[in-house]
């Protein structure tokens, strides 16, 4: 599959939550809301039984993303970075919010792994709580997220 050399893609509200959903716990209990859009930069994706070969950059913002299981709507934007190459690497960045999101990945053979961390404004603590306790493990006032 190829996107061409440059190409930007726009996902409404709900494609955001319905993906999120299909990609298991603790994302289908999250479930996501938001505004998803994709920049890619000649981007080509190979599957083959043993790997995933990604070549180019794809650069996904969510933006004035929510969760059923906070009060706080929105919790904030967020960038996803997947840049290609022999092992294709994944980082989450924070552009705006009450919820802060940090981490960096990447795909070994067919597997992402992930390492991240979500901690709240101190002063939003209280209404992401459920969330903090339901996307990683506690630390205290963080909580980390390890996928892989």
């Amino acid at each position: 599959m190829e996107w061409g050399a440059a190409g930007v893609r726009q996902w409404p509200v709900p494609v955001a939550g319905r993906f999120a959903g299909r990609i298991g716990h603790p994302w289908n209990t999250v479930q996501p809301q938001g505004q998803l859009a994709a920049t890619s930069q000649n981007v080509a994706v190979e599957w083959t039984p043993s790997r995933t070969n990604l070549s180019g950059s794809v650069q996904i913002d969510a933006v004035q993303m929510s969760s059923r299981l906070s009060t706080l709507s929105p919790m904030g934007s967020y960038r996803i970075t997947l840049q290609g190459g022999s092992e294709p690497s994944l980082q989450l960045t924070t552009l705006d919010g009450s919820l802060h999101l940090t981490g960096q990945g990447q795909w070994v053979a067919q597997r992402l792994r992930f390492n991240g961390v979500a901690t709240a404004a101190p002063d939003k603590v209280e209404a992401l709580s459920n969330l903090l306790n339901i996307v990683g493990r506690r630390d205290g006032a963080r909580s980390i997220i390890t996928v892989g």
